[in-house]
């Protein structure tokens, strides 16, 4: 194969690997296919990133689709060959800009802070993540409580114990089996969880 060759069919495999690679990422849900490495507030700053990276991807990858049409005939000669792979790719490609865009500017719409959104507690061999998801004017906000389970190589799985309605401050412990988050509004709520299925080796 010819140095003509190996460039066309590196265009094909760069066009491909942009348009794809960042679709199927987004289609898993969790940031680089569910990597969940040292922790929540480390892989949510690594998702709003990835956003950006994936929007660069996929311009560059449409950009290549549209400009190099003779080193991709120079390889895939079948016309239907040809055609699908133009508009499966194209599709692919134009579908997941607006989704990005909108990632991008539903990051920036949050007044919280990081520390606010994400807060982690370990109480003696338990550690308790709980993480506030706050859309600003777009929706309610909500806190998601989570038992943050360490795994093998620095990673770690979440196992859900609550959903609690949003506060302005609050704190939390455990006490025996439960989870106890204490609203510090005037109010004082105190709101009570049972963490007997929610365990680590479950």
């Amino acid at each position: 194969m010819d140095k003509s060759s190996n460039n066309s069919s590196l265009i094909i495999f760069l066009i491909s690997a942009c348009l794809l690679l960042p679709f199927l990422e987004s289609m898993h849900g969790g940031a680089l296919w569910g990597l969940n490495w040292h922790s929540p507030r480390l892989m949510d700053t690594l998702s709003h990133n990835l956003l950006y990276i994936k929007l660069v991807l996929v311009i560059t990858g449409l950009i290549l689709l549209f400009t190099k049409p003779k080193k991709i005939k120079s390889i895939i000669k079948n016309k239907i060959a040809q055609w699908l792979f133009y508009i499966i790719l194209t599709l692919v490609g134009v579908i997941q800009i607006p989704f990005l865009c909108l990632g991008i500017l539903f990051n920036g719409s949050s007044l919280s802070t990081p520390d606010y959104i994400h807060k982690q507690s370990t109480f003696t061999d338990r550690t308790i993540y709980i993480y506030t998801a706050d859309p600003g004017a777009m929706g309610k906000a909500y806190h998601y409580a989570y038992l943050n389970c360490p795994l093998a190589f620095g990673r770690y799985e979440l196992k859900r114990i609550a959903k609690l309605n949003w506060m302005r401050e609050y704190t939390f412990y455990i006490e025996k089996n439960n989870l106890i988050v204490i609203d510090k509004n005037s109010d004082g709520l105190t709101h009570t969880f049972d963490m007997s299925d929610v365990t680590c080796s479950s």
